[in-house]
């Protein structure tokens, strides 16, 4: 595993602006939202060659490439752990946080932005369906769609005196994106 330095001075500017403890309860969730990635990974047959930390997120590079159904349910698998901790989360007393944390780490991700784990999932269908040439295509107009739905989005709250998180987010998307294009993560037989 490779842990970026990136990664270490944003959990640690993160926890030392953290006045509220969503930290801990936040990489929990990540460590168990990337576990479940791995361990449909491993169920599937797929061997992780890599996992890396980075600022943009965790990254697994497998040994091989799976097939469509394989790669999507595993790309899914994340997600559905967060939903589920989110459930859990919700019928435990005091869980608020933890099922809050949860539910929107597996909503964000499962966007279907390249990068992203819905964005995967969507990749594999739409190879499946069309192949890899439309999938591609199709991929591209959906990402410059969404992140151009965050960067106005993001406009009119700041226009209304609210957050600029929206314009962060757009920007993380947009380099998450730019990172798969330059990996070529492309399709891969089925």
């Amino acid at each position: 595993m490779e842990v970026s330095g990136g990664f270490l001075l944003l959990l640690a500017w993160l926890n030392y602006t953290d006045t509220q403890g969503l930290i801990p309860a936040a990489v929990i969730s990540c460590g168990l939202h990337e576990g479940g990635h791995w361990l449909a990974i491993q169920a599937v047959g797929g061997e992780v060659g890599r996992m890396r930390l980075g600022i943009a997120g965790a990254e697994m590079e497998l040994r091989r490439p799976l097939s469509y159904p394989r790669e999507a349910l595993c790309a899914l698998a994340g997600p559905g752990v967060s939903l589920a901790l989110a459930w859990l989360g919700h019928m435990l007393p005091g869980g608020a946080l933890f099922a809050g944390i949860n539910l929107v780490l597996a909503l964000f991700n499962l966007l279907p932005v390249s990068g992203l784990d819905g964005g995967r999932a969507l990749n594999c269908a739409l190879c499946a369906l069309c192949g890899p040439e439309a999938a591609e295509r199709t991929a591209g107009l959906l990402d410059g769609f969404l992140v151009g739905a965050l960067v106005a989005g993001g406009a009119i709250l700041a226009w209304k005196g609210g957050s600029i998180t929206l314009f962060f987010t757009a920007g993380w998307l947009f380099s998450s994106i730019w990172r798969e294009k330059e990996g070529k993560r492309a399709c891969h037989p089925a």
